[in-house]
Order: C-alpha cells, then structure tokens, then sequence
C-alpha cells in the first residue's frame, strides 16, 4: 500500500492488487468468515495476492487458497462449482465485465449456497492529481 498523496481534504492510497485493497477494507468480515473449518478461496485472471497480505490480516495461510490464470468463462463455472460445494467459508473472485446472464447464474448459486461471494474489480484506479 503506498500512500500517493495526503492532505486534510484528501487522501489518495494505491494499493497493488484489489485483493490487497480488499483485505484491509474487509478485515474484520474476513476475519470472522475465517474462524469457520473451511477453505478461503481467491480467483482471479493472474496472481494478486500475497501471503504477507494474509498474514497482516490476520488470516490461517493455511486455509486459503489462490487460483490464478483463470479467465472470465472459466471463472464464472469455477465460483458456481465452489459455492454449490459449499467448502468455502467464503470466495473472493476478481472479475471484470460481469454480463447479465452471469450476474443471474451468480446470483442464483450464492442463494444455493452457505457462503459468502465477493466480487472485486480489477480496473485501474482514478488517479489524483
């Protein structure tokens, strides 16, 4: 996390994956998800999380999972198959162009499902000048 610019009035924080970001912004949730006995699981189309991240937010390493290089189609099958399997006590995907015939299978697994979907953008940030 690298702090670009910082004022009373603003504050601009670039973090280097969505991952990262949503580690310290969810820390709490993901700490509690994480005292089930089940896997943490994060998807994205390359790899974007690191185990110090994991450690600094408090969560058993050996508990998650990373499944990198996997693209929007076979992502969307994946998070379908994981939260129907119900072993994750969460999932984090990294998804971009989320369509509306996606959204709906999505949608429909989760209530299916006992676990916790989030979904991450992997756009760039607005930058401050």
């Amino acid at each position: 996390m690298l702090i670009e610019h910082s004022s009373q009035q603003l504050m601009a924080i670039h973090f280097e994956s969505p991952f990262q970001q949503l580690l310290q912004q969810q820390r709490p949730l993901l700490k509690s998800l994480n005292k089930a006995k089940k896997w943490q699981l994060w998807l994205s189309e390359r790899p974007m999380l690191k185990r110090s991240w994991i450690n600094t937010a408090g969560l058993d390493k050996q508990k998650v999972i990373h499944l990198s290089n996997l693209k929007n189609e076979n992502l969307i099958s994946t998070i379908e198959k994981a939260l129907r399997s119900q072993t994750c006590s969460y999932i984090v995907a990294c998804i971009n162009n989320l369509n509306e015939q996606d959204k709906q299978r999505l949608q429909q697994a989760v209530l299916s499902s006992n676990t916790c979907l989030l979904l991450v953008n992997d756009e760039q940030p607005i930058q401050y000048h």
